[in-house]
């Protein structure tokens, strides 16, 4: 198998220590995150410092279409990183050192000195970024994208602060232009990745705004533009977008033919037993409601936004449901406060870690089952949404397997009792009912809501 190495480093000890791949990948290293499709990173820690190698599997046929006709024109993922950093370091930003690129068959290697300093999500998790940092941060990422790098992964766990020197990375999917205000859609594009990189931070709503306009008035685009650009950007929260005027009683009155569908896929994997109470969140407009009545359940009624829960205080049937504004991510319940938690229509919404934030509280929250319904990858659906992506729209629906979603659920203590899918392989909704292994008693359970 064909083996290339190029050392781009001009250090004397750096060309010995890393004097081959071979060599290179011999060194002592650990996973430096959770290994994707396609790609993962090591860590190696040496008497040199630290250093991080990325490895990926193989390139993609539309990047090396797209590294073949854009700039700076590349073979593969290693090269092209390496040759974007080398123009951002070379245009006076911030980004690792590069050290050397390889190849192995399909693999192509890239080795780069750690950036010192922290990156932006730890900083804002730990409330040490104040507003000036935040100010600064935005300007250089905008000074960078009017400077003609075009980078789509600025996410905040991207993006590092040093005192007062910001730097990126993870940069294979950048490119170089000529200088001037970048295409709105790129700019859409970056933005939602920054939002769902701190979207569980709490940060508030008005912090993430300003960042986001000084980012685009740096970058070029004057007041119209930015407007137009923000308009693009999904709510804040899920919640939020029901809370504009209409959007409520709107979504409560669409598509009555689907609700029944979904209703009676539900009917077939209920775990619950009458008499037991059932967290209903995010309840919506409560469309659950009559149903788990019928099924004889007392029903707590929770979401995010103000205007559904009154939305469904209008239009329960008496008597109405205790009310609760909650976070499904952090919901305000003791462990084990009622029986049973349902969480539908909602996963498909958020990213992987939101996702399993809400499925480890809901089954903090129940006492001896959860029920949830998720988007299965595997429909042509899925498919349509996959192409689009391809073409560069920003996801907006995320599917998960059943496995993945009966790993979460294990790992909260809940074993598989039953699944169902509204039409296997077209349709991408499923339903799935967990019931806890070691169930909690009433004597266990805190006093109800």
């Amino acid at each position: 198998m064909a083996t290339s190495w190029q050392l781009l480093t001009d250090d004397r000890d750096e060309r010995v220590l890393f004097a081959d791949l071979d060599t290179t990948l011999a060194l002592p290293a650990t996973p430096a995150g959770p290994r994707n499709r396609l790609r993962h990173v090591l860590r190696l820690v040496t008497p040199r410092g630290v250093f991080f190698l990325k490895q990926f599997d193989r390139t993609q046929w539309k990047n090396r279409w797209r590294f073949a006709t854009t700039a700076p024109r590349a073979r593969d993922d290693a090269a092209r990183e390496a040759l974007v950093t080398i123009a951002l370091r070379d245009a006076g930003f911030g980004a690792p050192r590069p050290i050397a690129i390889g190849r192995r068959g399909a693999a192509s290697f890239y080795l780069c000195a750690a950036l010192p300093g922290t990156d932006l999500r730890t900083l804002l998790q730990q409330g040490a970024c104040p507003a000036a940092q935040r100010r600064r941060i935005a300007h250089t990422l905008g000074a960078m994208l009017a400077a003609g790098f075009l980078l789509p992964d600025l996410g905040a766990e991207h993006v590092f602060l040093d005192g007062d020197q910001v730097a990126v990375l993870d940069l294979h999917n950048g490119r170089c232009t000529t200088s001037g205000p970048p295409p709105r859609r790129l700019l859409v594009r970056i933005l939602r990745r920054c939002r769902r990189s701190v979207q569980d931070l709490g940060l508030p709503r008005q912090v993430v705004l300003r960042f986001a306009a000084r980012l685009l008035h740096v970058a070029g685009l004057d007041a119209a533009a930015t407007r137009a650009v923000l308009g693009r950007l999904p709510p804040w929260s899920t919640a939020a977008r029901y809370d504009a005027a209409g959007k409520s009683a709107a979504y409560a009155d669409r598509n009555p033919a689907r609700t029944e569908r979904e209703l009676t896929l539900l009917r077939r994997v209920w775990p619950g037993r009458s008499g037991e109470r059932v967290l209903d969140l995010p309840c919506g407009a409560g469309r659950l409601l009559p149903t788990l009545r019928q099924l004889g359940h007392d029903v707590v009624a929770a979401d995010g936004s103000q205007a559904m829960l009154q939305e469904l205080r209008a239009r329960a049937a008496a008597p109405t449901p205790p009310l609760v504004l909650a976070d499904a991510a952090a919901m305000p319940f003791a462990p084990g406060a009622v029986d049973g938690v349902v969480v539908f229509r909602f996963l498909h919404h958020l990213p992987d870690a939101t996702a399993r934030a809400v499925v480890t509280e809901a089954c903090r929250t129940a006492g001896r089952f959860v029920v949830v319904s998720f988007f299965h990858p595997c429909s042509t659906h899925h498919l349509r949404r996959r192409l689009a992506g391809w073409f560069g729209r920003p996801p907006t629906r995320f599917a998960r397997s059943l496995g993945t979603v009966r790993r979460w659920f294990a790992d909260a203590g809940y074993s598989l009792q039953q699944h169902v899918a509204e039409a296997p392989f077209r349709r991408d909704l499923w339903l799935a009912s967990f019931v806890r292994t070691a169930v909690v008693t009433a004597a266990d359970r805190a006093p109800s809501p």
